[in-house]
Parts: structure tokens; sequence; C-alpha cells
């Protein structure tokens, strides 16, 4: 029989503890971090499960700076989610710049309900096509260690989902009451002008409401149930231990299943395929703010871009991202570019994308 075959065929042992635990580790904590799911791999297994049981993907980054110029206020820390979606957008060196908005009363409507329920319906399909053929393979060889593998693999597809919702609905609630001052912040809805240094040293320039920037980039979420987020890490640790286990125990063919299947998940997760990266949860998004070629990308076009009035620059020269007046030389070329912007067309299209 082809299967008994199979059940023996065994060419080398695989390392089942390396694999699952060091290869993709940073992608699966940058890309389930910044809680933007695929609509392909949203129900399929990941490398690195312990990163997910351990709550890794929402510990803080260093390196990253927020500066409200609005508000002259300077902070060194981000909120996990907002580093690592940041890392996984593709940046210029100085002058990307997003707009952000917090959709008011019902949720925003991205997608028709037809829509929605297409991606819905094709993730799971996704995931019930891949998992399902481990669990028939595994059945039809009589491979127990296969199955609990496979069993595995499926509770921490749960874990997951549910860990990620639940930080979603903590960060889209907090906003939300922010934004339209049910938590007591006056102006929570009113647009602010930001800039973020990156760990690399990149900046980036973002317009977001104030709740957002207060509740959202520089807090840590309250999980809402916090009991069932525990009980859910708890059970993720456990299947953690199992498929660690099962996987090395399985016959060699259900291995090679698993293993694909994992690095081709993890793959697509990590390339953000089929994600919708500017829709962050049901009331908040992103929109990418059109770059102009007219300009280089370097940090003083930035600051131009900015259009700020004399405190906010005074503020921008105290974080030293601006010279001190002494130096006369940079500001007289400083101030003839912001003539030039002024004066030039591609000013009037800017006005219109922040509008």
């Amino acid at each position: 029989m082809p299967l008994a075959y199979l059940s023996n065929w065994a060419p080398f042992r695989i390392d089942a503890l390396g694999l699952v635990t060091l290869i993709g580790a940073e992608e699966v904590n940058r890309s389930v971090g910044r809680l933007v799911q695929s609509r392909y791999a949203k129900y399929l297994p990941l490398l690195g499960a312990h990163l997910i049981a351990d709550n890794e993907f929402t510990a803080m980054t260093s390196g990253f700076h927020l500066y409200n110029v609005s508000d002259a206020i300077m902070t060194p820390g981000l909120s996990a989610w907002v580093t690592r979606w940041l890392n996984s957008q593709d940046l210029n060196t100085s002058t990307t710049s997003f707009e952000w908005s917090v959709a008011p009363g019902k949720p925003q409507e991205t997608k028709s309900g037809c829509g929605k329920a297409w991606d819905a319906l094709l993730a799971a399909l996704v995931g019930f096509l891949t998992i399902g053929g481990s669990f028939v393979l595994t059945v039809a060889m009589g491979d127990w260690w296969g199955l609990a593998n496979t069993i595995s693999m499926a509770v921490s597809v749960l874990v997951r989902c549910c860990l990620v919702q639940e930080n979603v609905n903590a960060l889209d609630k907090a906003v939300f009451d922010a934004c339209y001052e049910r938590s007591g912040i006056q102006g929570g809805s009113e647009k602010v002008k930001l800039l973020i240094s990156l760990a690399d040293s990149r900046m980036v320039t973002m317009y977001a409401p104030r709740g957002l920037v207060l509740e959202g980039f520089t807090k840590r979420l309250t999980i809402l149930r916090p009991r069932l987020y525990s009980y859910t890490r708890a059970l993720g640790w456990f299947v953690f231990g199992v498929h660690v286990l099962s996987l090395g125990q399985a016959e060699f063919l259900n291995q090679i299943y698993a293993i694909v299947l994992l690095v081709l998940s993890t793959w697509a997760t990590a390339k953000g395929i089929g994600s919708d990266e500017y829709n962050i949860t049901e009331h908040i998004s992103a929109k990418r703010v059109e770059d102009f070629p007219l300009h280089p990308d370097r940090r003083k076009w930035a600051y131009i871009r900015l259009e700020c009035n004399e405190v906010e620059e005074e503020s921008l020269a105290d974080w030293g991202l601006l010279p001190r007046k002494a130096n006369t030389m940079w500001w007289e070329d400083f101030n003839e570019c912001k003539e030039q912007w002024e004066f030039q067309e591609c000013r009037k299209s800017y006005d219109t994308a922040k509008t």
C-alpha cells in the first residue's frame, strides 16, 4: 500500500523545536503585532506560535520618538501596534505622510456587506482546506502524533485570532471614546501634526485626531476582557507544547506537510498578501498622502510640508530637529524653500489631499 510505504519513509530527521521557535519569529512578531490580518492567511497556522502565547507581539519597541508639533509634546514611547505597522510600510527616508481618521457613529463602511462576507468566507475556506488536508492525511496514515500536531495547529489559529481581536477591540474602543469626548479628552477629534522618527532614523509625517494620538499611539492597550485573554494565552502555551512534541514524533510526510504549510502561511502574512493595511479597526483608518517627486526626500521638505508657525518651529528647534537661529545660512535656505513651496502648483494638490 502506498500509505504504508509513506509511513516508513524517513530519509532524514527534522529538528522540530528549532523550526517552530527560531525560523520566522521576527516576521511573525512584526506582522501579527500590527493588528492587520491577511484575508488568505487569517486562519492558517504560523511559525513562532510561542510569541503569540507569550504576548510578545504587544511588547513596545525602543528607538521610536513621537513629536506632537501642534501640542509641543515629545514622547519616546509608542504603542506596539503602531511601531510594527510603520515597520511594515514602504517608507521614504523623510517625506512619507499619512492621514488618520476615526469615523464617528457606525463603523466605517470600507466594503460592501457582500465583500466583507466574501473575505470571511475565503479566509475560512483556505484554512479549512489546508488544515483539513493535514487532518485527512494523518488519519489515513494512522499517524496519531501527526493528528495531535494538526489539532494543535488548528487550536493555535483560534488562539491567535482571539488575542489579536481582543487587542483590536481595545484599541478601537479607547480611541473612539477619546475622539468623541467620552473619556474627558477635550478636542479629541481635532487633528494635530505629528513627526515620528523610527529606530532606523527614517521620519514619517502624520495628521491624526488628538484622541488617537493620546490613546492609540502612545499608550499600552487595556484589554477589555483580561480573564479571557489570560486563559487564551495559557491555552496557547499548552497547544504550543503539544505542537513541538507531536511534530517531532509525527511521520516524515506529515512533518513535511506541516512545515510547508507553516512556512508558506508565515511568508504570506509577513508580506501582507491579502491585507488591508489602511483599515486597522472598525473606526480607525489611514491613507497615504501623495508623494511629490519635485522635492528631494530630505527632512527639510518634510518640515516645510508641515507648514509650521513660529511657535511650532521653536518646538522643533528645542527637540533638535531644526538648527538654532544662529545658523543663518541654513535658515536662509529654509525660508527660500518655503517660498518656493507656497507658489508651486503642488501645494494646491497637497491641500486637496489633506481635506
